[in-house]
């Protein structure tokens, strides 16, 4: 299994080795100890921070929505977003579909 870099903005990227998880749980476990957030990837609806994931399609998807087997063969990156950069993404992702139709 190959190391995957991990971004969070203010913070410098860091690589985690993927084949060290067996699960979700401990990957985030692993990732809130890194990064300092530790009990807040868990409660990403009161805390806030989210994980997305991009796949190897180029894709952003949310860290845990499908089969790990699938994540841990498609994963290229991890960033952990801020709930102020969730809404920017999906105001961006909205906006460009918007102006599309127009």
């Amino acid at each position: 299994m190959p190391f995957i870099k991990v971004h969070k903005r203010g913070v410098i990227s860091r690589s985690i080795d993927i084949g060290r998880f067996s699960g979700y749980g401990e990957l985030n476990q692993a990732l809130a100890h890194m990064f300092g957030i530790e009990g807040q990837l868990e409660e990403r609806q009161t805390k806030g921070w989210t994980c997305l994931y991009q796949d190897d399609e180029g894709d952003f998807l949310l860290l845990g929505d499908g089969p790990w087997e699938e994540f841990v063969i498609s994963i290229k990156s991890i960033l952990i977003m801020s709930p102020q950069e969730v809404d920017q993404k999906c105001l961006q992702k909205l906006g460009g579909g918007l102006a599309s139709r127009l």
